[in-house]
């Protein structure tokens, strides 16, 4: 057999650091695609003030009425400085951690595109997850910093107790991100089966900032809804980092929280590769 037939009947392969060099490009990618439609993120900075807003009254007027009550003068474990840090700091934290993924995956089934993307030699999965990266890179720089700068000195948010805690939380925060992009991943996975998943996803939506602790407290409910949610991988998306950042995590808890949330991240993203191997089994392509 000739050398170049011999070449020609080697299955190709691309390098390891090629491959880290083709997803970091995604990021690239995803980053310089948000920031042709920066404006909307700029109006976003409004609606997240508002939203804010509307918690910081309700819970002022709920601590008003209840503290009094209180010989602690705290509703869940929290003062009322504490819980208008906790919910300026959730919704900071969504602003850098949310993205679309189970949507652009369900449009891509729709639409029939899916079908070349599984013939392009890259994995879906790690794309959309190297391209979250780079979407939640844009959000951190002009979306999630400006946000901080109108709502940190507007309703006076707590500083963290310790300078290290600022580098602990954002790293809660980015794997808060790789959890919230596998179960974005996952739930986008169910349009191979299900075809139309606009259902599906605007349940999704109404309930993820419930499950996730960003609109309530998980300390504000009863203890056996604390003990569900504590098997479950949702309370690592906000409501441990946002903790972490008041200081309620230190020693040894600190270090329990980030390791149980890494080990959440590596298993959704393990889970999310058998399922999309499952997924794609039985393709049928609509439109195109």
């Amino acid at each position: 057999m000739s050398e170049l037939a011999a070449q020609l009947l080697t299955p190709w392969h691309r390098s390891a650091s090629a491959s880290v060099g083709l997803y970091f490009y995604f990021i690239r990618l995803a980053f310089l695609k948000f920031l042709a439609y920066r404006v909307r993120y700029y109006t976003g900075v409004v609606s997240y003030t508002i939203f804010v807003t509307g918690h910081y009254y309700v819970y002022s007027a709920l601590f008003a009425s209840a503290v009094a009550e209180s010989a602690t003068g705290q509703l869940g474990g929290l003062s009322l400085p504490e819980m208008i840090t906790y919910v300026a700091i959730s919704w900071i934290g969504r602003s850098f951690y949310f993205n679309a993924i189970a949507r652009d995956l369900a449009r891509m089934v729709q639409e029939g595109e899916i079908a070349v993307m599984l013939i392009k030699p890259f994995h879906v999965q790690t794309v959309m997850m190297f391209e979250a990266i780079g979407e939640s890179a844009f959000r951190l720089l002009m979306f999630t910093l400006p946000i901080m700068v109108v709502i940190v000195p507007l309703f006076h948010i707590q500083s963290a107790p310790d300078p290290m805690i600022y580098l602990w939380t954002f790293v809660s925060f980015c794997l808060a991100l790789v959890i919230y992009s596998q179960l974005n991943f996952m739930l986008g996975c169910l349009a191979f089966a299900m075809k139309n998943i606009q259902g599906v996803l605007r349940a999704k939506m109404v309930s993820m900032d419930f499950l996730t602790g960003v609109v309530v407290p998980f300390t504000f409910f009863p203890e056996w809804f604390q003990v569900v949610m504590s098997y479950l991988p949702f309370q690592y998306i906000s409501y441990v980092p946002v903790t972490i950042y008041l200081g309620k995590r230190q020693g040894a808890e600190l270090q329990e929280a980030l390791l149980v949330q890494l080990a959440w991240a590596v298993g959704l993203f393990l889970l999310g590769r058998l399922v999309w191997r499952v997924s794609v089994r039985n393709v049928i392509v609509q439109g195109g």
